[in-house]
């Protein structure tokens, strides 16, 4: 079965042809995890080979066993007809082989035995790592004393390493780049649930090597009784009964966690980088016999399971690239999968360097998410705009969501332009409750306020220690709707919790946007949910490209669009002319 592509991955892939046309010879992708490289890979060499006759050989270089295995499976099924082989062990590549797929180990040892000129297009998969020696050894002898016109093309989902430097330092331009935001927008990653357990690990204790921390020092620390407890406390409240994936500080640690899981009755295993039979634990993993599986330095890249449900970093890192990489493998969509719980644990205390998601996604790192996606949170905080210098600095300042929202609350109603998410602040007519309010005053206070902020309640439950509400609409991890949670626990004086749909909500003016090209500009959009049907104006587009664009936005959503373009005006005039 031929791959379809997304819509972004179609302009990625144009976008480096467009360049490489131009004579532009070394380009990079920032593509997060769960984006598709390997997809965007297999498209780009199709359309080289193509529209290029004398096209040369291909290298795809990257770092793991399961990135070189699955990127031969999916070049084989999707390039019919062209050699694919892989150059790694005991396997080896033909010098007649068209594509060959190697470790960079192995090319350090065996680069002689190609001649660079050979080749046309060499792929980096995770390039960030293109700075260190190994890497530098075999671009300089693949790229720079080969071929002038080979096309060096870097991918990463992590452009910035621990020392500083960046994967721009090797390859000259970044060609296309899509952000986490956007592939949630466009419905192809779930929003995450963030959790942080505080505790005192006496990280500052641990020393430093490679801009990380010191590997034995920190599996001592993280394989403390207590510490593996609170662990696996957190786990259990959070994740218990969710496919996970356990990032380790060791390879005993990972063991001992696998181990005390094991002991509570969860099917748990543990995998290393000496692990026999590593492959079939892994398609047990993926079959869903095995609910856990923990691991040490082998999981952050190369392997594909969407259907991971849990993270549990128990490895603190001060490394972005680590962490980035860690988080992914819990992102990509799945069936009844509305999103990825992830949970670090944190030692603010003793070390202030210690990363997390809310590093990651721009806040300070003393935020607290309480559950909700940072990356969305500060997408939502980017969007306020206040008058006051004053109000700028303390939400600049705070530490939540809750405390943000408190401050606006407190200006005046001029001195907020825009609230969260860019809307006009609502300040609804909600007083704070007294301590002792019955169940029934609480469900007549949350209807009440549910009724302001004209929410399309399923249902409604009210306890001594619970509210819990169902909404209609299948998307409640947004700011708009922690904003009214908020409120309804200072009406109601109890836990409020909204019970999750699992159908995922489509965007539809995100997905028509990731499909307009650059040089065209998206306006006058409408929706009508009663007729399933979207009607826009978007200008640049000639008549063939408005019948793909329809076309490809009907496969992706299951809507009609009415486009009301300008070009294809330009045509029929044109056209006049001409006769």
């Amino acid at each position: 079965m031929r791959l379809k592509p997304r819509p972004y991955q179609k302009i990625a892939v144009e976008e480096v042809c467009h360049r490489y046309k131009q004579n532009r010879r070394k380009l990079l992708l920032y593509l997060p995890t769960g984006a598709g490289k390997t997809v965007i890979a297999t498209l780009i060499i199709d359309k080289l080979f193509k529209t290029q006759a004398d096209f040369g050989r291909v290298l795809f270089i990257a770092h793991r066993q399961e990135i070189l295995d699955q990127t031969a499976r999916i070049l084989k099924k999707q390039l019919a007809g062209i050699s694919v082989a892989i150059e790694q062990g005991k396997r080896t590549a033909s010098k007649k082989t068209k594509i060959t797929i190697a470790s960079v180990q192995s090319l350090v040892k065996r680069k002689e035995k190609f001649d660079p000129g050979e080749f046309s297009l060499i792929i980096c998969d995770e390039c960030h790592r293109a700075l260190s020696p190994g890497w530098t050894e075999v671009i300089r002898y693949f790229h720079c004393h080969g071929n002038p016109n080979t096309l060096l093309l870097g991918m990463t989902a992590t452009p910035r390493r621990t020392d500083g430097r960046s994967a721009i330092d090797v390859f000259d331009e970044v060609a296309f780049e899509i952000s986490r935001t956007d592939l949630q927008d466009l419905s192809y990653l779930v929003p995450i649930e963030y959790y942080t357990v505080d505790t005192e690990l006496g990280l500052d204790k641990v020393k430093m090597s490679a801009g990380d921390f010191q590997v034995k020092a920190l599996s001592t620390v993280m394989n403390f009784p207590a510490v593996r407890q609170l662990t696996l406390k957190a786990w259990m409240e959070k994740g218990y009964g969710k496919k996970t994936i356990v990032f380790c500080a060791g390879v005993e640690h990972a063991h001992r966690i696998a181990e005390d899981m094991v002991s509570m009755g969860v099917k748990a295993v543990a995998i290393d980088g000496k692990t026999q039979n590593r492959e079939s634990l892994l398609k047990s993993f993926l079959a869903g016999d095995i609910d856990v599986i923990t691991n040490y330095g082998v999981l952050t890249e190369g392997f594909d399971d969407p259907g991971v449900e849990c993270i549990l970093m128990a490895r603190p890192t001060t490394s972005p690239l680590v962490y980035n990489q860690c988080i992914g493998r819990g992102l990509r969509i799945a069936p009844r999968k509305a999103t990825c719980v992830i949970i670090d644990i944190i030692d603010r205390n003793t070390h202030q360097l210690q990363y997390g998601a809310s590093e990651f996604a721009g806040l300070p790192n003393n935020w607290k998410s309480k559950g909700r996606d940072p990356f969305r949170e500060k997408k939502s905080l980017e969007k306020i705009k206040v008058t006051s210098p004053e109000a700028f600095l303390l939400i600049k300042r705070a530490e939540s969501l809750e405390e943000v929202q408190s401050i606006l609350m407190s200006l005046p109603h001029d001195a907020v332009i825009a609230g969260l998410d860019g809307e006009p602040l609502v300040r609804y007519d909600a007083p704070e409750a007294d301590i002792s309010i019955s169940d029934a005053e609480a469900g007549v206070a949350c209807k009440r306020l549910l009724k302001q902020a004209r929410a399309r309640v399923r249902n409604l439950e009210v306890d001594n220690n619970t509210v819990i509400v169902s909404f209609h609409s299948a998307e409640t991890n947004n700011e708009r709707y922690a904003y009214l949670m908020w409120h309804l626990e200072r009406v109601s004086k109890r836990k409020v919790t909204y019970k999750k749909a699992f159908r995922r909500k489509i965007n539809p003016k995100a997905i028509l946007r990731s499909m307009t090209p650059a040089t065209g500009r998206l306006r006058d959009f409408t929706f009508d949910d009663k007729t399933n049907t979207v009607s826009a104006r978007i200008t640049m587009l000639s008549a063939p490209e408005m019948e793909q664009m329809i076309s490809d936005f009907h496969d992706e959503t299951g809507m009609e669009l009415e486009i009301k373009g300008q070009l294809s005006l330009f045509d029929e005039v044109f056209a006049f002319n001409e006769a």
